[in-house]
């Protein structure tokens, strides 16, 4: 989970959402472990605000649960708030955004079983050559501890190909940090070259009868407080409880499955348009 644009705003609403999947995983009984959680600067130094205090840059959640990524992978994409901010003096309203990244399990759990073994096939999503990576070794920053700023635990990788980066400090352990570092830096490279392989067959589903994705930089959800709205662009289903949505209650459960439904439909347009595209191709070719 990340802010987009808004500012410190944007930041507010990160923790919101941030708040929101650890709710609902409570209800449902999911296991979930904060991996990650970057504040903002202000957030740190501010004591007299409890809105500054929920400020983040970043949060990384992991629900080690069989199911988890099909049940979550619905809120992948932009989310679009509209509230008068708590330092607005105006009474005027503003727009602000936060991302929300969904990856799939990490090899050894539930989806995709490979364990080890995906680490070491070049073939495997997950494979990433050790000459691809840099790392780099840094003290800790922020709050944490006495070992903050004293001991060098802190890991940044960087997947040089794609330029993806994962920097993880929580831990006071340096190998405890580079393992959870390669975890997330692994999937996420995953997840990019899973997407680079849609992308293609997109471009081909288009060619053909116009279908095409949405992907995760799309705006999928605005959040309305002055309406108490909230509104997911894909399905169409609007739910005016915003309260309950945000507690990760039945209401949030109604927009998901709303999704997931949208999700199937346009899988299943995706596999007529393939078999379109493969006769299409068999036509040519003949």
């Amino acid at each position: 989970i990340r802010p987009g644009a808004g500012g410190a705003e944007a930041g507010i609403f990160a923790g919101d959402l941030l708040r929101m999947y650890q709710a609902f995983c409570k209800r449902h009984s999911l296991p979930v472990s904060l991996v990650k959680l970057d504040a903002s600067a202000a957030s740190k130094s501010s004591k007299s605000s409890s809105s500054h205090l929920d400020e983040i840059q970043e949060a990384i959640l992991e629900i080690p649960q069989p199911g988890a990524y099909g049940v979550l992978k619905c809120e992948a994409g932009v989310h679009r708030v509209q509230r008068v901010p708590a330092t607005e003096t105006q009474g005027r309203t503003h727009t602000s955004a936060a991302s929300v990244l969904v990856l799939p399990s990490f090899p050894g759990s539930d989806d995709d079983g490979g364990g080890e073994k995906a680490f070491d096939d070049p073939t495997s999503d997950y494979y990433i050559p050790a000459s691809d990576v840099r790392t780099d070794v840094m003290r800790a920053r922020g709050a944490g501890g006495q070992h903050v700023n004293t001991t060098d635990s802190a890991i940044r990788l960087t997947h040089i190909p794609t330029s993806t980066v994962v920097a993880i400090q929580d831990a006071r352990s340096q190998h405890k940090n580079r393992a959870k570092a390669w975890q997330v830096l692994r999937a996420k490279v995953a997840l990019l070259r899973r997407e680079a392989r849609e992308d293609e067959k997109a471009r081909l589903r288009v060619s053909v009868v116009g279908v095409a994705r949405m992907g995760r930089g799309d705006k999928v959800r605005t959040y309305n407080w002055g309406q108490q709205r909230v509104t997911d662009h894909r399905s169409g289903c609007t739910v005016n409880s915003l309260g309950d949505v945000l507690e990760g209650g039945g209401s949030l459960d109604e927009v998901m499955e709303s999704v997931r439904g949208w999700i199937r439909e346009r899988d299943v347009e995706a596999m007529v348009a393939d078999e379109e595209a493969a006769a299409k191709r068999g036509k040519e070719g003949g």
